[in-house]
C-alpha cells in the first residue's frame, strides 16, 4: 500500500514538474492591435517551437506558427522567442496557444480608442485650483485643493518691486507628478506636445471628446485642456521684467494626503533662463495654435506672443542663469547645466510665429536630434518647423529645413536599427528614469520621420514602441493605469494613495523600470539586477512606479496619432 502511495506522489510530482517546465507566460499587448499592424507575441526562455491561434467565436484554428529562434536580450537577461501573428487582420477575438499556455487578443481597429480619451482626461485630474467634478471624474471626483491665491515670493526670487515675502496669485494648471508642485520647464515639453499633437492632426484633434468642464464651448477639448495650464504658466512670468519663475512649490513634499489637505505655504522660486526661453517657446507656439480661436479667446494669441517675446528679452540680457535649488527648498529640482537646446526651440517657435529671421540666427548651422526630453528640447523646436514647412517661403530657410529634417530621418534610423537588432522589437537599449517615456518619445520622433518621408517602417517602429508599453515587455505589465490584465496598482501619486480607492486613477503611464534609484523602496524591493526588469510596483518607488504629466503627454501623442493616422 505505502510502495502504490509513492508511486502515485512520483507520478504526481512528475506530471507536475512537466506542466511548469512546459508552462509560458505568453508577452503581449494586453489591449489588442489594429487590423493592419504588425502583431507579435514573445516568450522566454522556453524551447517550444509551434504555436496556434484560435477564433473564440467558433473555436476554429484560423493560424498554425512557428516560433523564432531564441535570442538573448542582455536587458532582461533573457532568451526571447516571436510568434508572429500579423497576417491575421479580421477584426475579432482570438487566442493564441504556445505549448499549455494561452492567452486572449482582440483585434480590432479601435482598440486604442478608449486610451486616447483617459490618456488625456488624466491632465483634467490633474488640475489644480479647482473643484473636480464627479459628472466628468466620476469617482476621482475631489474638492478645490491649492487655490494658489496667496503665493509667496522665495528669496531667490526676489527683486526691488517683487521683494521677498511678497504675495502673488498663480493659479490653476497641472499637479506636474506625483507630488502637488508645478513646474515651468516640465510645464513646457508637455505642453508643446500636446500642441504638436493637434497641429499635426487637426481634424481629429477637434473631434476628440473629453470628459471636461468646457466640452460644449466651440473649441476642441484637446486645446481647452492645455489652456488650463497655459494660463497659469502665464502667472508665472514677472511682468516688470519678463523673466520666468522656474517652479511653484512648497519647500518640501507634502505628505501622502489629499490636494485639499495639504496647507504648507507655497513659494514661487529664482527665474532661470531655462524655465524663461521654455516659457518663449510654448507661447509663441500657441500664439499660431489660438489665433485660429480668437472669437471664442479674444487677444490671447496676441498676448501670448507680446509674453513670448519679453520673456526672449529677459534670455538674450540673462543668458546663462542656472537654476541653483535654495537650501531651504527640498522638492523638484529640474536642473539643467546646457541651455542652448532652450534657446535653439524658443528661436525656431519666436521665427515661426513673427517670420522674423532673426531668430533664426541663433540656430547652429547643424541641429542635432535627439529624443525629447526636459532637458533636452531641440526637437521640439525642429518638430515644429519642419510640420510647417508648406508656410515656409524663403528658400534658404527651406534649405535649413531640408538638412534638419535629414537630421531627423537619421536619428529615427538609428532607432530603427535598434528595433530591429532588439528582441523584444524596441527601439530602446537603455533604461533610464521615466524609461516608458524614452520609449513614448521614441516613437513620436519616429511618426514625425513617417510623416516626412512616408515610410512604413517608422510607423511600424512606433507601434512597436506602443505594444511593449501595453504588455509587450518582459515584466508582462500594461504600464498604464487600469487597462489591460496586468497595470501597476500601488503607483507613486498622492491623490491615488490617499483618495480610498482601491484602483489608482486611470491612463496614467508609469516611468518603467530603471536601475538608476533602488533607494526608495530598499534595495531588496527589486527583483531583479536587469534594468528593463528593475521595477516595483509599490508606492514608494518613485524611481520606477511614479506619474508625471511629460511621461503622460507622449503617451497621449503617441496613441492618439497611430488612431488618427489609421482613420
Amino acid at each position: 500500500m505505502k510502495t502504490t502511495i509513492k508511486k502515485l506522489f512520483l507520478f504526481l510530482f512528475l506530471l507536475f514538474s512537466i506542466s511548469s517546465v512546459q508552462a509560458q507566460t505568453i508577452l503581449l499587448n494586453q489591449i489588442g492591435y489594429k487590423p493592419i499592424s504588425e502583431k507579435r507575441a514573445f516568450i522566454c526562455d522556453s524551447d517550444v517551437k509551434t504555436f496556434k491561434i484560435i477564433n473564440t467565436s467558433n473555436n476554429e484554428v484560423v493560424y498554425n506558427g512557428e516560433i523564432s529562434s531564441p535570442k538573448y536580450w542582455e536587458s532582461a537577461g533573457k532568451n526571447v522567442s516571436i510568434t508572429d501573428f500579423s497576417s491575421i487582420q479580421k477584426s475579432g477575438k482570438y487566442t493564441i496557444v504556445v505549448g499549455n499556455s494561452s492567452k486572449t487578443i482582440t483585434i480590432d481597429n479601435v482598440v486604442y480608442e478608449n486610451l486616447g480619451t483617459k490618456s488625456l482626461e488624466a491632465f483634467y485630474l490633474a488640475r489644480a485650483s479647482e473643484t473636480i467634478s464627479e459628472k466628468y471624474a466620476g469617482i476621482y471626483a475631489r474638492p478645490l485643493g491649492h487655490p494658489d491665491d496667496k503665493v509667496i515670493i522665495h528669496a531667490s526670487a526676489a527683486t526691488d518691486k517683487r521683494p521677498e515675502g511678497s504675495i502673488i496669485s498663480s493659479p490653476s494648471g497641472w499637479y506636474d507628478a506625483g507630488d502637488y508642485n508645478k513646474y515651468i520647464v516640465n510645464s513646457g515639453i508637455t505642453v508643446h506636445t500636446l500642441l504638436q499633437l493637434y497641429e499635426m492632426y487637426p481634424e481629429y484633434s477637434k473631434n476628440l471628446k473629453l470628459k471636461i468642464p468646457e466640452n460644449s464651448n466651440q473649441v476642441p477639448d484637446l486645446l481647452d485642456e492645455i489652456l488650463v495650464n497655459l494660463r497659469w504658466m502665464l502667472t508665472m512670468q514677472d511682468p516688470n521684467d519678463g523673466g520666468v519663475y522656474h517652479k511653484l512649490t512648497s519647500k518640501n513634499f507634502c505628505g501622502m494626503i489629499m490636494p485639499q489637505d495639504d496647507k504648507l505655504d507655497r513659494y514661487v522660486v529664482m527665474k532661470s533662463t531655462a524655465a524663461t526661453l521654455d516659457f518663449a517657446a510654448v507661447m509663441a507656439k500657441v500664439s499660431r495654435v489660438f489665433s485660429k480661436y480668437e472669437n471664442e479667446y479674444p487677444h490671447l494669441s496676441n498676448l501670448c506672443l507680446i509674453r513670448s517675446k519679453n520673456a526672449w528679452n529677459w534670455a538674450q540680457k540673462n543668458p546663462n542663469v542656472l537654476y541653483v535649488q535654495p537650501k531651504d527648498i527640498s522638492t523638484g529640482e529640474y536642473g539643467n547645466k546646457n541651455i542652448d537646446d532652450e534657446k535653439y526651440w524658443a528661436a525656431i517657435e519666436l521665427y515661426l510665429s513673427t517670420k522674423n529671421e532673426v531668430y533664426l540666427n541663433h540656430l547652429p548651422t547643424d541641429l542635432k536630434i535627439t529624443t525629447p526630453t526636459w532637458s533636452q528640447v531641440e526637437s521640439l523646436g525642429a518638430f515644429s518647423l519642419i510640420s510647417s514647412t508648406d508656410k515656409i517661403k524663403d528658400g534658404k530657410i527651406k534649405d535649413k529645413i531640408e538638412l534638419i529634417k535629414q537630421n531627423l530621418l537619421n536619428t529615427a534610423d538609428q532607432l530603427y536599427k535598434i528595433n530591429q537588432k532588439s528582441p523584444f522589437k524596441i527601439s530602446m537599449n537603455s533604461f533610464s528614469w521615466g524609461s516608458n517615456s524614452d520609449l513614448a518619445n521614441q516613437g513620436l520622433l519616429l511618426l514625425h520621420a513617417y510623416t516626412i518621408s512616408g515610410e512604413k517602417k517608422y510607423f511600424k517602429a512606433a507601434e512597436d514602441c506602443l505594444h511593449y508599453i501595453l504588455g509587450s515587455n518582459p515584466l508582462n505589465m500594461c504600464f498604464v493605469t487600469s487597462f489591460g490584465d496586468n497595470s501597476p496598482k500601488h503607483i507613486h501619486d498622492r491623490r491615488s494613495s490617499a483618495d480610498k480607492i482601491d484602483a489608482p486613477i486611470p491612463g496614467l503611464l508609469v516611468g518603467g523600470p530603471t536601475t538608476t534609484a533602488k533607494s526608495d523602496c530598499g534595495e531588496d524591493k527589486y527583483k531583479s539586477t536587469f534594468p528593463a526588469l528593475s521595477y516595483a510596483d509599490m508606492e514608494c518607488s518613485y524611481s520606477t512606479n511614479e506619474i508625471a504629466i511629460n511621461w503622460n503627454a507622449p503617451l497621449a501623442f503617441l496613441v492618439n496619432a497611430i488612431n488618427a493616422i489609421n482613420k
